[in-house]
């Protein structure tokens, strides 16, 4: 008996050791990414189902960020002349749909820095997953927040 349950012991480590060959990240470095480069749009605002966009070049762009300035940039409304500085995401499910992450905004004559956004996605956030509020950390492993974000605790 003594025999059976080493042998079996013996096999799992073996089965075990197996599976963990080739899994280092030294052995498996990911792929190489290029950044996307940074695209010039301009055009008027528009509605493009449902969400703020534009069309410019033949197609039409999703803007979701700009929708965060509705409300404070009193120019950010339909039919405003813009110009958008920032990455574009092809869309998936409709040809001549694209998404776009603008970096800077200019409107009426004045810039807007909308931060570094970055090729992270449509929506921001780390390889296009967006930002989280609440819950669980996410993406970065460092645990889980508290009820009121990542504020001080009052």
């Amino acid at each position: 008996m003594k025999r059976i349950a080493a042998a079996c012991i013996a096999a799992i480590a073996l089965g075990g050791a197996v599976v963990a060959q080739g899994t280092s990240p030294a052995q498996n470095p990911p792929p190489a990414q290029n950044p996307p480069s940074t695209v010039t749009i301009s055009g008027n605002l528009e509605l493009i189902h449902g969400f703020i966009g534009l069309k410019a070049n033949g197609t039409s762009y999703y803007v979701p960020r700009l929708r965060q300035l509705v409300g404070f940039v009193k120019e950010v409304q339909e039919g405003a002349a813009v110009k958008l500085e920032g990455y574009a995401h092809p869309g998936t499910r409709e040809p001549g749909y694209a998404f776009f992450m603008p970096t800077k905004l200019t409107i009426a004559g004045k810039d807007y820095d909308l931060g570094p956004g970055g090729p992270g996605g449509p929506w921001g956030g780390k390889n296009g997953r967006g930002g989280r509020r609440g819950g669980m950390r996410g993406w970065d492993g460092e645990g889980p927040r508290g009820m009121m974000g990542d504020g001080p605790r009052w």
